[in-house]
């Protein structure tokens, strides 16, 4: 028996039982309907790609290619998605089959101390998100795709846990007392954020559901409480390889305590009579939040370990990849039938399956945009006398959202709830479903390519 509630569906526990395969088949479908954002990406290098990076024409045609298949595979067409998704996919590669340049005898791939691939995945969760909360108040948008109130692995699930990783791949780890000053700077603003937004809800009396993060807390102050916690642990290691070590011990000590009865006591239906059990959902969850953090950090440094890497050294990293991705699927698989999956408690199968997700979109970009869609750099090095190979630049709307994605967040917020206010999404047909969501989008998406184009940084 399956409830929809707002943005929201719960199960019957005793259909929806832990050791389900249900979550099985969600945490895969789940991953397979971020595909038409990926593939809309690398559409947009292949075609846009010899036009100027700041050309207005090019941000047209890329959003064409990009926001179009979004809105209308995650509302009317989402059962066309798959089929999308195969087709786009065999036309991509048999042009690449059919067109791939030769490359120069010796060469090295520019990966970087910021690859590619990981503004790739930053893009694809603020992408994801901008589309999916307004999305959900439609009554074209699927209900499998909505947030689980307590176990399940939904697409909306994905959210706060890419938003994780994508922090902690750009972040460091804290190496003494003296980095710690340095935190205010990150942390700060998103506590601020987070405070403001309970404010405005508070005044305005806009319905919250409090079994997401609690009555207070949103998703704001866990990304800032995730980074401040995470900084301080990292202080107890000597090493990034030891940050694994660390990660896995705070996964396996939460979930130890979530199965003493914490995880219980979440998904109750106990009273919100104090300020800890009011936002029960939000602290429980941080120590999985902290540990998928620091897993992301170590991640970041292991991938950016060399700048410039040779076809092999660069195709071996991948393999290595591959090999923990197709792990962390395997623990996705089995942990549904152990510990169940559960974005709320930020539970064992929460965190593997994110990671999970997060390593096989990288390992597609890195195929696409690093191994197969790059440009040849003539100048060569002194020393060794080798040609360094660099990646393209990555679509507009990419960079649009890297160089202001917090912005563009924000904006998609508030946008969310002015059409909630003025528009009344729950009473539209399908045809004005997709065109209110693809205005939204365009919207959103124009207003950072604009401060791309004058050269304007918020966050």
């Amino acid at each position: 028996m399956e409830a929809e509630m707002g943005s929201f569906v719960t199960h019957d526990i005793k259909e929806f039982d832990l050791k389900s395969g249900r979550s099985v088949k969600e945490s895969v479908d789940s991953f397979l309907v971020t595909i038409p954002t990926v593939l809309g990406f690398i559409l947009s290098l292949l075609l846009c790609g010899h036009l100027p990076l700041l050309s207005t024409h090019r941000f047209l045609v890329e959003f064409l290619l990009i926001g179009l298949p979004t809105v209308i595979l995650v509302t009317v067409g989402s059962a066309y998605s798959y089929t999308y998704s195969l087709v786009v996919s065999v036309a991509i590669l048999g042009y690449l089959y059919r067109n791939s340049a030769p490359k120069p005898p010796k060469h090295k791939y520019e990966v970087g101390k910021r690859p590619i691939v990981f503004t790739l995945l930053r893009a694809t969760a603020y992408s994801g998100t901008c589309a999916a909360i307004l999305a959900v108040d439609f009554p074209s948008y699927p209900t499998d795709y909505r947030k689980s109130r307590t176990y399940g692995a939904s697409t909306m699930d994905m959210g706060i846990g890419l938003f994780v990783v994508t922090m902690g791949l750009v972040s460091k780890r804290t190496r003494s007392i003296s980095d710690l000053k340095k935190l205010p700077k990150s942390v700060v603003p998103l506590l601020f954020l987070g405070l403001a937004r309970t404010i405005v809800i508070t005044a305005i009396d806009y319905h919250q559901d409090e079994s997401e993060y609690g009555k207070h807390l949103n998703a704001f102050f866990i990304l800032g409480f995730t980074k401040m916690m995470g900084s301080f642990y990292s202080l107890f290691v000597k090493s990034d390889a030891q940050l694994v070590g660390l990660s896995i011990g705070l996964l396996f000590l939460h979930e130890l305590m979530l199965q003493l009865g914490v995880s219980q006591f979440v998904m109750s239906s106990e009273p919100r009579d104090e300020f800890l059990s009011a936002n029960r959902e939000g602290f429980s969850s941080l120590q999985g939040c902290v540990a998928l953090y620091l897993l992301s950090i170590c991640l970041a440094r292991w991938y950016t370990s060399q700048d410039l890497l040779s076809y092999q050294e660069l195709t071996r990293k991948l393999k290595k990849m591959l090999l923990v991705a197709i792990l962390s699927w395997v623990l996705v698989f089995v942990s549904a039938f152990l510990t169940g999956i559960a974005r709320v408690t930020f539970n064992f199968g929460y965190v593997i399956w994110i990671f999970a997700v997060c390593l096989s979109l990288i390992l597609i970009y890195a195929f696409f945009f690093e191994l197969k869609l790059v440009k040849t750099d003539f100048k060569r090095k002194k020393s060794a006398g080798d040609t360094e190979l660099s990646s393209q630049s990555v679509p507009t709307f990419v960079e649009s959202l890297n160089r202001n994605g917090l912005t563009h967040f924000m904006l998609s917020n508030f946008l969310t709830g002015f059409v909630n206010i003025s528009l009344d999404p729950g009473h539209r047909n399908d045809l004005e479903s997709v065109v209110i969501l693809y205005v939204y989008m365009f919207v959103c998406a124009a207003v950072v390519f604009y401060m791309l184009k004058k050269g304007i940084r918020i966050a």
